[in-house]
């Protein structure tokens, strides 16, 4: 594979072999540009994690790539808009953890609905791990 074919953006929603997943979007992170990927669909869903433990349940590798973390509140929103189908999204499986905090509370995403808001640090919800990269790094 030549440098071009692996720099190439794909669409919103396509496989991004190179990146190790789902190509989801672009987003401001800190001011810089980054596209966000998540390794698939519900197959990737850690089931029933409490708050404490969302960013301890991320695995350290996959599908090649070892710099996989847990959603901010912004990546889940980005996620429900742009790649809703990738995601539960009927029923009380259709929340999300967020690794973000609002005064202390944390921030669950809904995509049945498409709301965010603050849950006890003791629900259980689901986790995907998602991936970020600046896009000078292409």
């Amino acid at each position: 594979m030549n440098a071009a074919v692996e720099t190439t953006i794909p669409a919103i929603g396509q496989h991004w072999a190179a990146q190790g997943g789902i190509y989801i979007g672009a987003r401001l992170i800190e001011g810089v540009a980054h596209h966000i990927v998540i390794p698939g669909g519900i197959e990737h869903d850690i089931l029933n994690v409490a708050f404490a433990d969302v960013e301890k349940v991320i695995p350290k590798e996959i599908n090649g790539h070892a710099d996989w973390r847990a959603p901010d509140q912004e990546d889940l929103m980005l996620a429900y808009i742009n790649a809703r189908e990738h995601f539960v999204h009927a029923g009380d499986d259709s929340f999300y953890w967020s690794r973000s905090v609002h005064h202390n509370w944390p921030w669950a995403f809904d995509f049945e609905y498409g709301g965010t808001g603050t849950s006890y640090r003791s629900d259980e919800f689901r986790v995907r791990p998602f991936r970020s990269f600046p896009d000078s790094s292409l």
